[in-house]
């Protein structure tokens, strides 16, 4: 995972040296530790969940309920999440939830093992579970920042997110499946012992408290902040819009793929992990795909790219050419995604990124069960397949009538960026001879003149230059200006 080796990058003209690749950190590697053990806990319920839902009651709304209610926490929670990442101290905070999710894990599988659940059970245990998630994961990705520079917030974030892809819907799901197969209770107390074991190593791991009193804001600020930066507010609907038309297809993908496509109940597992392993693959390449193709372009390309492969699922009359296809989505999306959190990152300020990132995931992952409600309506109506009809079309339509608007309002950032650059460069090496340079002189009486006009010092907006080579925007098709790393 290295990036820029050999090549000379420039800053305001100057060259500078070639980036060196260097270590993340221990700390990220501690993090990044946790996160995989609760990525293998988390992957053995994404697997047995929708056959413990289609086990309970098969209908296409039932099943895509539970799956509605496992994100449908962020819709709710996620603003008290990301005001709790912004308060609290982070590490404490993820071992706590994580610890309190075991809990609910180990109930829900003694209620299957002695045969006591049913329906509303199911997802209010779901639920609960993914409340208590929604906090880790609003706390875990508030720390990137905290912990890496700027210019790594690419190549962590990949890192995590790949890492994800690897454990959660990859190696996870197979072996929950397989685990539901034998004994339909196993997975949800595998699921509660990973969780538990990463919640109890995370009180050993400490951040920065960043909020220290009740006068810092309210939990509402992130989503005001998502509201009044025109970039983020673009970006943010153009992924919540994705991201609901994702839900129609996840909320009814079991049963298109278990009755449809011929995937066995037992093998539903590894099925997921073909996209999972799309998902790996495009989380590690997002970085040097956008550095090769633009910020904006890699997100509106994925777009693209995943809901042609949704057409390609719909049309689909066996597994094989459905798991290509799923293996090209799952890639498209991570890619996209990785790139998406990093420019949300970036354009974020440091006291509310907590917030800002919640009030994100609340839209963008508090769209995906409204879009699973909606897929199995439509499928109870018109046929399992037609949401994927539905989420491909439409979310090609969506990325073409976005591109155009979120590019020029990220090149106005980039030359604000710029701007503010340029005239921190001034500030900080003036001329000793302008008029307004602002030296003090001794006049020829030995009088101190009163002090000369001084040129305002303009803060540059940190993280904010999205894009380096003047008059390129975030469409730019060649090699992209965030290989001239700051």
């Amino acid at each position: 995972m290295t990036s820029d080796q050999g090549r000379v990058r420039t800053k305001n003209g100057f060259p500078r040296a070639p980036r060196v690749a260097r270590s993340l950190g221990r700390q990220f590697g501690y993090l990044w530790a946790t996160f995989l053990v609760t990525g293998f806990g988390d992957g053995f319920g994404y697997g047995a969940v929708p056959l413990l839902a289609l086990f309970v009651d098969p209908r296409p709304l039932p099943v895509s309920g539970v799956a509605a209610a496992d994100s449908f926490p962020w819709l709710v929670l996620a603003l008290p999440a990301g005001a709790l990442a912004d308060r609290y101290e982070r590490g404490r905070l993820m071992a706590v939830t994580n610890m309190s999710r075991a809990l609910v894990l180990v109930t829900l599988g003694v209620l299957v093992a002695t045969r006591h659940i049913d329906y509303m059970l199911l997802v209010i245990l779901v639920f609960t579970n993914g409340g208590a998630r929604a906090i880790y994961y609003s706390a875990s990705q508030a720390t990137v920042p905290e912990l890496v520079e700027a210019d790594d917030f690419s190549r962590a974030n990949g890192i995590l997110t790949s890492t994800e892809a690897a454990t959660q819907h990859l190696g996870g799901p197979i072996v929950g499946t397989l685990a539901f197969a034998a004994s339909k209770a196993v997975p949800f107390v595998a699921d509660a012992a990973a969780v538990g074991l990463a919640g109890l190593s995370l009180l050993g791991f400490r951040t920065e408290k960043l909020i220290s009193g009740p006068a810092h804001g309210s939990i509402l600020d992130g989503a005001r902040q998502l509201v009044k930066d025109r970039s983020l507010r673009l970006l943010v609907t153009l992924l919540a819009s994705l991201a609901a038309l994702q839900g129609l297809v996840a909320g009814v993908l079991v049963i298109v793929a278990t009755v449809d496509w011929g995937v066995s109940k037992n093998l539903y597992g590894v099925f997921l992990a073909v996209g999972a392993a799309g998902n790996v693959l495009g989380a590690l390449l997002a970085d040097r795909i956008a550095n090769r193709i633009g910020n904006i372009a890699t997100v509106i390309v994925s777009a693209i790219i995943s809901g042609l492969a949704y057409l390609v699922m719909a049309t689909a009359r066996g597994w094989l050419v459905a798991g290509a296809a799923f293996f090209v989505v799952g890639f498209a999306v991570c890619a996209g995604s990785v790139v998406a959190v990093s420019l949300r990152q970036r354009l974020s300020p440091r006291k509310l990124m907590g917030r800002v990132g919640s009030a994100w995931r609340g839209i963008v992952w508090g769209a995906i069960p409204i879009g699973s409600l909606i897929g199995g309506a439509l499928a109870d109506k018109w046929g399992v397949r037609v949401p994927l009809y539905a989420a491909g079309a439409a979310q090609c339509i969506v990325a073409v009538l976005l591109a155009g608007r979120l590019s020029s309002s990220l090149a106005a950032s980039e030359r604000a960026a710029t701007a503010g650059e340029a005239s921190e460069s001034l500030a900080t090496s003036p001329d000793k001879d302008h008029p307004l340079s602002g030296t003090t002189a001794t006049a020829s009486n030995g009088q101190v003149p009163p002090p000369a006009l001084t040129l305002e010092r303009q803060p540059a907006p940190t993280g904010r230059r999205l894009h380096a080579k003047a008059g390129r925007g975030p469409l730019y098709w060649g090699r992209s200006s965030r290989n001239s790393r700051r």
